[in-house]
């Protein structure tokens, strides 16, 4: 596996955990059952998983900033896991290079998303990258 496979089951993740209302520590175990990881490749996504559970508050603060006419109740639940795993990254990651963390956000916003969510999810990021500095 990869960290773009462990990144990938962490959108996952942060999406079946929002739908299902949940707590990160109740789903972990059997999400993990299902899709098991080799040490490094788990270790990636139980940091992304708890990073992004533990700043889930300023994360959604800096998404919803960049709504217009939107809450985060109406975004498309996959778009909205897609940008809280990649705001995690881009702010609390120093080892993965932002550019990194925007290019895996847009491709699986494409990948599980609908054609502009791609778009959208790439404006997003560079928005925030760029508002707050953060290059």
């Amino acid at each position: 596996m990869s960290r773009k496979r462990a990144r990938e089951l962490a959108v996952q993740f942060l999406f079946q955990m929002e739908v299902r209302k949940e707590d990160h520590v109740g789903l972990m175990e059997d999400f993990l059952e299902d899709y098991p990881m080799q040490e490094e490749d788990m270790r990636f996504f139980r940091e992304n998983i708890e990073g992004t559970v533990k700043n889930l508050r300023d994360i959604d603060i800096l998404i919803s900033g960049k709504l217009k006419n939107w809450t985060l109740e109406r975004l498309p639940g996959v778009d909205l896991a897609v940008l809280r795993n990649a705001l995690y990254e881009i702010m609390y990651r120093d080892d993965i290079p932002i550019k990194v963390s925007i290019n895996e956000a847009v491709d699986l916003a494409k990948k599980f998303s609908d054609s502009e969510s791609g778009v959208f999810v790439n404006g997003i990021l560079g928005n925030l990258v760029r508002e707050h500095d953060l290059q």
